[in-house]
């Protein structure tokens, strides 16, 4: 959330003088500015500077304390993950970027200028994580992960300067796993004891509580292109109700290590006595699955409450669970009652 505050708000400032002055809707309604609005603004940057700021010095300290910080260093990860977490970056800015032009027209800013401003909202709050990606030690400053935020943001930004609508968006859903219970022991050093488990290892990569199920769990997550065929034939599919999207999603399991099926029981551990797990690629195979669904668009609700609409808008992140059909990189082919 302090990503979506900061840039709502520090690149208004830099386009407010291109903005005629109006009469204004009161500083707490809901209802946007026909034209800038400087008390919305200052609000706004104050608020969302000192957030973005606050959290970027816990980042720090979080990093400091666990000793993951190194020099400015860059990584190829294109490979990693089977590209879900380039899914996740898409997806962030692509929302990051709407939710600003939203809070954009809030405060006066017009349409093609708002466009621009969460374009460019997006890929700051983006760039500024992955800078921090850069001085962390399992990680690196990755141009994959760049390119994906720019893909995310300029599906954005496409849309609505062509179309002055989104047609496409990028959604996410997620379901917790239930991982098996038996103890994992090391594969090296020979003679280790210690022992894990998957739901601990789950826990370790991905962390726990719903902003990390959703956002970062691999395993758990799925990420969706969610199309309105109303919007692109409205003359036609005049029997289509509006809100009725079609989604294709693309998800994954198995995924306990960035590439193949080891890792090392701590990040930080260097040479031939640290603690190696492994899996039994034929139990726990990584795949790739892809998904065809239904989906609503909420933000194409007939709701009149601006509050009710705002909501909306904030939520239309999430797929609705729906019937889906799903196809795997392995062959394997699975109907879905409702999938989540």
């Amino acid at each position: 959330m302090f990503r979506t505050t900061f840039t709502l708000l520090c690149l208004f400032l830099c386009l407010a003088p291109a903005f005629l002055h109006a009469q204004k809707p009161p500083f707490l309604s809901l209802q946007p500015a026909d034209t800038l609005h400087k008390p919305r603004l200052w609000a706004g940057v104050g608020t969302g500077t000192v957030l973005y700021g606050g959290v970027l010095v816990l980042l720090h300290r979080d990093w400091v304390a666990s000793g993951s910080t190194s020099s400015f260093h860059t990584t190829n990860d294109l490979g990693d993950w089977n590209q879900m977490d380039k899914m996740g970056h898409g997806l962030l800015a692509y929302n990051q970027s709407r939710w600003l032009y939203a809070g954009a027209r809030w405060a006066g800013i017009r349409p093609r200028a708002a466009a621009w401003t969460g374009f460019a909202g997006g890929q700051l709050m983006m760039a500024t994580l992955e800078v921090f990606d850069g001085y962390s030690t399992p990680g690196g400053f990755s141009w994959s992960d760049m390119g994906a935020n720019l893909l995310g943001s300029g599906l954005f930004l496409a849309q609505q300067i062509g179309w002055e609508e989104q047609r496409i968006a990028l959604k996410v859903s997620a379901w917790p796993k239930d991982y098996p219970s038996e103890p994992l022991y090391p594969i090296s050093p020979a003679g280790s004891t210690g022992s894990t488990t998957l739901q601990n290892r789950s826990d370790d990569i991905y962390g726990t509580g719903l902003a990390s199920l959703f956002l970062k769990n691999y395993n758990a997550n799925t990420v969706w292109l969610s199309l309105n065929p109303h919007s692109f034939f409205p003359q036609r599919a005049t029997w289509l109700p509006k809100w009725l999207n079609v989604a294709v999603g693309m998800g994954a399991d198995n995924l306990f290590a960035g590439q193949g099926y080891e890792w090392k029981n701590n990040i930080n551990c260097m040479g031939p006595d640290c603690a190696i797990y492994g899996l039994d690629s034929a139990l726990y195979p990584r795949t790739r699955q892809f998904y065809l669904s239904f989906d609503i668009d909420l933000t194409r609700l007939p709701v009149q409450n601006r509050f009710l609409r705002l909501l909306a808008g904030a939520l239309n992140i999430i797929k609705i669970p729906a019937p889906a059909l799903e196809l795997t990189d392995r062959g394997d082919v699975r109907f879905h009652a409702l999938h989540f």
